[in-house]
């Protein structure tokens, strides 16, 4: 039986990319380099802080450890200014995120963002009252690694086969495989269905209702 979902936060929860793109843009400013594009940005991320600003970096310096160091501190000096300036809840979220909690499901929150600003973030969009707790990079590895979300299913008193994991990239995919969880996709979020479907995901919803209909279908399967 599902008991728990844990959802990714970076085009699955809310739209962060515009904010991300300004912290970062503001550092390749500063350096001299030109900036980048939305759609560059949107390639970049998924593998955490440090990954994001090496390949934003133009590519001769993206393994001077030094400059991607420096880089990585400027950013997230920078980003803490703009983080929630147009971060936004995707359509629908919040009544699904409602809805999950009126049927008895524990919820939580992963990410590979820094764990200050996850925090930060839902507590500014969601309030401090439907998640139970929210996780972003700590000492713990990041995704792919399965170490955070399995903390997040024990801190939830849960075992990772009754959670499902809910994300938009094959990061997620992976995390949620290795972490013996089941995985639903959604298909709003900053990777296409192409990849999702290449990571393994078999499941991938096209809206928040879709979404919530998916658990419940798949709670249903696992009660059989």
């Amino acid at each position: 039986m599902i008991k728990a979902v844990i959802f990714d936060l970076d085009g699955t929860l809310c739209d962060t990319l515009n904010d991300i793109r300004t912290g970062v843009n503001a550092v390749l400013e500063r350096l001299g380099y030109k900036p980048r594009t939305r759609s560059e940005i949107h390639k970049f991320i998924n593998n955490g802080a440090r990954e994001l600003v090496r390949r934003s970096l133009p590519a001769d310096v993206q393994g001077v450890d030094f400059i991607v160091e420096s880089a990585l501190s400027d950013y997230n000096m920078e980003y803490a200014k703009c983080y929630c300036d147009t971060t936004t809840a995707y359509e629908g979220v919040e009544v699904l995120l409602h809805e999950l909690k009126k049927k008895g499901f524990k919820l939580g929150v992963l990410s590979n963002k820094q764990n200050e600003y996850v925090k930060n973030i839902i507590s500014n969009i969601f309030g401090d009252d439907i998640f139970s707790i929210c996780l972003g990079q700590t000492d713990m590895p990041t995704k792919p690694d399965p170490t955070s979300a399995l903390y997040i299913a024990k801190s939830m008193g849960t075992k990772p086969e009754q959670c499902v994991f809910v994300g938009d990239s094959d990061v997620d995919v992976e995390t949620s495989y290795r972490a013996g969880m089941s995985f639903i996709g959604v298909k709003w979020g900053y990777r296409d269905e192409i990849t999702l479907r290449k990571a393994g995901a078999s499941i991938i919803a096209e809206n928040p209702e879709m979404l919530l209909n998916s658990i419940l279908d798949l709670n249903n399967e696992e009660e059989e």
